[in-house]
């Protein structure tokens, strides 16, 4: 699961439930009539792991947890996207998984889990595990070592975790700051009520370090209302950066925030997965340096670096330190 992009783990997920016995059934089947000692152990390894009960429960959880998220990541993939409405849907899909934090919520999913008698898989007896008796007086704030025994507990204490870290998760991606530039977008939008409004524009224009006159906005907006009454076709950020740029060339403020608007946010991985060079690279060795090829390229940075400092700043200084010294480099 981890291979593939985090769009894809619903359907994932969704496979992996609505198979899970017959998935069970394949994996015993293998370890009890197939040939070869590896196949053998990897089976056996693998129904181990899809039989535990935590598996069918965090298999659970993942699908409830994705499947409210589906509907935020279905507007975002979009060819065509409003920014503004995804933002407002993405907090409706946080309130309703921050609504999942309740004993009732995680009682209500531990037993679809658990529901089906044949995924009870007996576990051996183990001893009851004490904890030292010299740390009777002292404040334990940590494993020492025990594990729980009770896989309920273990499974409820993972689901409040997983919950708070999509919650965290979600309001750091998509906080009240990233909300603003939001709103600076939409307020570029000649389709937009707000459109060419100073005070929503400038957050964007301080995240680029441009210093925002209010008189040009104004001028602008008076110029974009006289526009709107002469003309009755529909009029888009480009079309009115082509058509009238003289005009805005007067402004050059607002012209930087309609460019702003124009311009593309992608991120490096983005960029490396669709017109990189380093798309040759293959995928599960991509963003680390665990690929040879890909480490050499560090080499050859530092190499190219050397090579440039030798070639510009750094000539001067050795033929003089050459020319100065016993006509020896030292090689260290």
């Amino acid at each position: 699961m981890l291979d593939q992009r985090w769009t894809g783990h619903l359907d994932t997920v969704s496979v992996v439930l609505k198979s899970h016995d017959t998935l069970v059934e394949f994996l015993n089947e293998i370890a009890t009539t197939r040939k070869g000692a590896d196949i053998k152990l990897e089976a056996v390894g693998l129904h181990k792991a899809i039989t535990e009960p935590a598996f069918k429960f965090l298999s659970c959880v993942m699908y409830k947890v994705l499947g409210l998220m589906d509907p935020p990541n279905r507007m975002l993939q979009a060819e065509q996207t409003d920014l503004m409405t995804a933002v407002q849907l993405i907090r409706s899909a946080s309130s309703c998984i921050e609504s999942l934090q309740s004993d009732a919520e995680f009682a209500k999913l531990w037993a679809e889990s658990i529901k089906s008698s044949d995924d009870a898989v007996p576990t051996a007896p183990k001893r009851q595990r004490q904890a030292s008796k010299s740390l009777q007086d002292y404040n334990v704030n940590e494993s020492v070592g025990q594990r729980e025994s009770n896989i309920e507990q273990e499974c409820k204490r993972l689901f409040f975790n997983i919950i708070d870290s999509i919650l965290g998760e979600m309001s750091v991606r998509f906080s009240e700051r990233n909300s603003q530039y939001m709103s600076a977008l939409d307020a570029l939008d000649p389709g937009s009520k707000n459109f060419l409004d100073a005070g929503k524009v400038k957050p964007l224009l301080d995240l680029t370090n441009t210093e925002m006159v209010e008189s040009q906005f104004t001028v602008a907006r008076q110029f974009w209302q006289t526009l709107c009454t002469d003309q009755d076709e529909k009029m888009t950020l480009v079309k009115l950066l082509s058509n009238y740029s003289s005009v805005f060339q007067a402004m050059p403020v607002v012209l930087t925030a309609l460019k702003h608007a124009l311009t593309f946010g992608a991120s490096t991985a983005m960029c490396e997965n669709s017109f990189s060079t380093l798309k040759n690279v293959f995928s599960e060795h991509r963003r680390s340096m665990l690929h040879r090829r890909k480490a050499h390229l560090i080499k050859l940075a530092f190499e190219n670096d050397l090579s440039r400092k030798f070639r510009e700043e750094w000539k001067e200084l050795l033929l003089r330190r050459f020319h100065s010294s016993k006509r020896r480099l030292q090689l260290y």
